[in-house]
């Protein structure tokens, strides 16, 4: 199944969300701005579209492990 990149990073910055809201009000049991909140998901929603698009652009060097071809004979001029 093949998602779009976007709807990719709403599901991450959702469940980011989501477990910074239970961080906040069950762990630490204080009462951050929904500001904060929302700009650190901001942040990570743009990270994953940003993290995506270098990938794609760097992702597809292929190193490959065979041996180079170079002359190694003595040279016939």
């Amino acid at each position: 199944m093949s998602n779009s990149i976007f709807v990719t990073g709403v599901a991450v910055s959702c469940a980011y969300l989501l477990f910074r809201f239970i961080e906040m009000r069950f762990i630490l049991k204080e009462n951050k701005p929904l500001k904060v909140l929302a700009r650190d998901t901001l942040l990570v929603y743009l990270s994953v579209i940003l993290g995506n698009f270098v990938m794609s652009q760097v992702g597809g060097l292929d190193i490959s492990k065979s041996v180079p071809q170079v002359f190694t004979n003595n040279p016939e001029f």
